[in-house]
């Protein structure tokens, strides 16, 4: 796995420090509701709109999946209440009774009420 890191992110430093060097012009950078204008090079501002992009889009898909880590999260519990709730079942049953047998047979069940 670092291998796989290190043979995708090599090329990817390669790439943006050639695209530095080869854009080190400045551009006049205005911010539109201020009387504020900057001069930074052009490298600087298209990486830091993709690092913003990047910032924004992480951020928009971390709240879309708000919903579905909150129903594993639910389900999750659910499957450790029922992991329980079966040992405890299968400790009760496991135990001798008075009568000799924990389950009960089918002649002796209580019918099941109609729908």
């Amino acid at each position: 796995m670092k291998r796989l890191s290190f043979i995708i992110t090599l090329p990817v430093t390669l790439v943006v420090l050639v695209f530095a060097l080869s854009n080190r012009g400045a551009i006049g950078l205005t911010l539109w509701p201020f009387d504020v204008a900057i001069d930074l090079p052009i490298y600087l501002v298209v990486l830091g709109s993709l690092v913003v992009g990047l910032l924004l889009g992480g951020l928009i898909a971390w709240l879309a999946g708000r919903r579905v880590r909150r129903q594993a999260r639910r389900l999750q519990q659910e499957t450790r209440r029922q992991a329980a709730e079966i040992a405890d079942l299968k400790k009760r049953h496991s135990a001798p009774t008075a009568t000799g047998s924990a389950l009960m047979t089918q002649a002796t069940r209580p019918p099941l009420p109609s729908p």
